[in-house]
């Protein structure tokens, strides 16, 4: 089996990297925001927009210009960085997909299995609060992942 890390087969990559070229030029920028602490700070249980970014693999990616999606802040450490799953408006019966309805009555899935550290920089704006019974919900699915 060829190691496609030391041994890649560039003639294979025949996608385009404008959306990563963009992004990477994207994030240049969010990192040299401002590195005081910042005048908002998420608590546990928003949703936020946040630019995600364009990833790879099956990891959630970002879209539009600020590669942004909502996220679920999970976990608070500090002013800077916090634990965040990622929210896709496509419902699916899997253990790792927690489906509810938002507080404009649209289906939302928070995916548990896309738990991200995540800096402040990244959020754009906060979008909605989440259900006090249905976080923790989400909470109690999330423990049974991570035990």
């Amino acid at each position: 089996m060829r190691n496609v890390l030391v041994d890649p087969d560039w003639d294979s990559f025949t996608n385009d990297n404008t959306e990563y070229d963009a992004w990477n030029e994207l994030k240049k920028k969010i990192h040299q925001l401002d590195t005081k602490a910042p005048d908002y700070f998420p608590q546990e249980g928003e949703v936020w927009m946040s630019s995600l970014g364009k990833n790879i693999g099956f990891e959630q990616n970002g879209s539009g210009t600020n590669f942004s999606r909502p996220v679920l802040v999970i976990k608070k450490f500090n002013n800077h960085m916090f634990w965040c799953a990622s929210l896709s408006t496509k419902q699916k019966k899997f253990d790792f997909y927690y489906n509810f309805t938002d507080h404009n009555g649209e289906k939302v899935s928070v995916i548990l299995a896309q738990l991200k550290l995540v800096s402040v920089k990244r959020l754009k704006r906060k979008l909605y609060e989440i259900q006090p019974n249905t976080f923790k919900e989400i909470k109690e699915r999330l423990r049974g992942f991570l035990i």
